[in-house]
């Protein structure tokens, strides 16, 4: 199994879409988020600049790769043989791909890995960074809320179109 590389890159743009809808004016209330995040309703409404929009685009590709390594379970085969391409097409690991490479590949079973890595990872950072930063309840819910949808559809789109058998 290797990575679609332009499906890791659509995923990449799925954050944004996820907040263009979670974190609008309109929901939580109006300017609850800009109000929980200690913004003042001119810096919620900044726009973002364009070298952070491009770091963002990098750090969400990282984010979708990291998905990429939990959801698909075939991945790790190319990781016991070393990296070789060319041994996944034979021998033991051809055998494991083509009996077993298309298990769980559903966008379901991707969207459960989603929930797996907000309860593994981003409960416990922005827990973290809340309790240090002194933010409120509320705020650490609207973020925990919005990286769980976002991995969840990234989980599930990576599961379901992400990965190419090796032939």
């Amino acid at each position: 199994m290797i990575p679609n590389l332009l499906v890791l890159l659509a995923c990449s743009f799925i954050p944004f879409i996820v907040a263009f809808v979670w974190y609008h004016p309109k929901v939580f209330g109006g300017d609850t988020w800009t109000k929980v995040a200690g913004l003042t309703k001119e810096q919620g409404d900044t726009p973002v600049k364009p070298l952070k929009l491009g770091l963002s685009i990098l750090l969400n590709f990282l984010i979708a790769f990291g998905m990429f390594n939990l959801a698909i379970h075939g991945f790790g085969v190319l990781g016991l043989v070393g990296g070789d391409m060319e041994l996944l097409k034979t021998g033991t690991a051809a055998a494991f791909l083509a009996e077993y490479g298309h298990n769980h590949n559903t966008f379901g079973h991707g969207m459960v890995h989603g929930l797996e890595a907000t309860l593994i990872f981003v409960i416990p950072l922005v827990g973290y960074t809340t309790i240090f930063d002194r933010k409120s309840g509320k705020y650490f819910l609207i973020n925990v809320g919005f990286w769980l949808i976002s991995l969840m559809l990234i989980g599930g789109v990576l599961s379901q179109w992400g990965a190419t058998l090796v032939k």
